[in-house]
């Protein structure tokens, strides 16, 4: 049923963005277009200065769940969304005070200094549509810790569908690059936020905050429990979406086009796993509890072999007909070197095999390992990334990743899935509330 739900949600995502990528690439034209990618790979970065509150929320409603304590609950989402509002507060006044001294030009290797305000304006209006959306999106959370995921995908997709439609009707009527930015990027906020006004005052109304549910202890035990989930977000900041922004900064905005709709259409590879990781985490965590580990065996095995079969099969057809495809989609301008498209091939591959082993290690709880090695590999990562990217170009970024991940993670991963896959069935777990 998770991953029934997940399909609904993803769908919409996918066809958002397969729908979109084109009508703004002819329509922005090469640079513009790269500016508008790398807008939405940074505001996937921003959403670590959440500070692993929102991934924390998950297990402690779910505590509250299953000891049916809507008090615990209450407390808990008031906390986590007076801390978000509180967050949002003090990134605006920062970026409000930094945003004169930004050189546009020069970050972004713009062509044009006339370039430079209407850049300006498109991220300034992403970064304020994602501050809003901070506290907004704690919705989602909140009823994947119920189980809810019907719920959270049915706002998720009309979130996405509501971009698509914005963008067809702005292109439509000649709106600029700031407009564009807004709305496609407001509608998925404004999702968010319709979601949190109709599970506060239709669906579980004792979740709508109250001052007397402010917790100092509840605020202090988030953050602490969330340490682990914010050093794998840094992580996965530094990994996977900086490489835009590399290739942007060297390169311009015209490769980082082709380098980013090579991403989006190779990430496709990936659906089998990302239908089925969702549901997966809690069910790897009952598991561990009920000391079921030849399950959870059977089950790593069987999922291991249905998502690898998946993501070789896309990424077969990738290498071969990729640039067509690509070509046909997007636009011409778009279309990626060969040997980029094979590197991100083998990427998905790689990725595939350990994010199975990721979410072994996350269900049982044991993530401090996985976040710090995770840290060493993404700063190494970056370092061979800009190195690469000035001598070999956009190829660069994503041999970076490989590399770093080869060298620092997939051993010591690989170590520690093996013996909990292969403990004796009677030990048993221990508390998830420190995970």
């Amino acid at each position: 049923m998770g991953a029934a739900a997940t399909v609904l949600g993803k769908g919409a995502v996918l066809l958002s963005s397969v729908a979109s990528i084109p009508i703004m690439a002819q329509y922005l034209g090469a640079e513009q277009f790269g500016v508008w990618m790398t807008i939405s790979t940074a505001v996937s970065m921003l959403l670590v200065l959440d500070l692993g509150i929102a991934n924390a929320l998950v297990n402690f409603v779910s505590e509250a769940y299953a000891n049916d304590d809507r008090e615990h609950a209450s407390t808990y989402s008031t906390t986590a969304f007076a801390v978000m509002v509180v967050v949002a507060c003090l990134f605006g006044a920062l970026a409000y005070g930094l945003w004169p001294h930004i050189q546009w030009f020069s970050l972004l290797h713009l062509k044009s200094a006339a370039e430079v305000p209407i850049v300006s304006h498109a991220w300034a209006a992403a970064v304020a549509v994602f501050l809003f959306g901070m506290p907004a999106g704690l919705a989602l959370k909140i009823l994947g810790g119920y189980q809810e995921l019907r719920s959270a995908n049915l706002f998720t997709s009309a979130g996405s569908v509501s971009s698509l439609v914005l963008i067809f009707l702005l292109v439509k009527h000649h709106a600029g690059l700031t407009t564009l930015v807004a709305a496609s990027f407001g509608a998925l906020v404004g999702a968010n936020l319709l979601c949190l006004l109709w599970l506060w005052y239709v669906h579980k109304p004792w979740l709508l905050p109250k001052v007397a549910h402010l917790s100092r202890s509840a605020a202090q035990r988030m953050l602490q429990s969330g340490g682990s989930f914010f050093v794998l977000q840094i992580a996965a900041l530094l990994a996977f979406n900086s490489a835009n922004l590399i290739v942007t900064h060297y390169l311009g905005p015209v490769e980082v086009a082709s380098y980013s709709v090579a991403w989006r259409l190779t990430s496709f590879a990936a659906v089998g796993q990302s239908v089925i990781t969702p549901a997966l985490w809690p069910a790897y965590a009952e598991a561990f509890a009920r000391s079921d580990i030849a399950w959870v065996r059977r089950t790593f095995y069987r999922t291991m072999w249905v998502t690898m079969l998946v993501a070789v099969a896309f990424c077969l057809l990738f290498g071969l007909a990729g640039r067509w495809i690509i070509a046909r989609w997007a636009s011409r301008a778009a279309v990626p070197s060969e040997h980029l498209l094979l590197l991100m091939c083998s990427w998905v591959l790689l990725n595939t095999l350990m994010n199975n082993t990721s979410v072994i290690l996350v269900g049982k709880g044991q993530i401090q390992i996985q976040a710090w090695i995770s840290i060493v590999a993404a700063v190494l990562n970056v370092v061979l990334s800009v190195h690469w990217v000035q001598r070999v170009g956009a190829a660069g970024a994503i041999l970076g990743t490989i590399v770093s991940y080869l060298l620092v993670i997939v051993l010591p991963q690989f170590w520690q899935c093996y013996r909990l896959l292969h403990m004796p069935s009677h030990v048993r777990d221990q508390p998830m509330a420190s995970a």
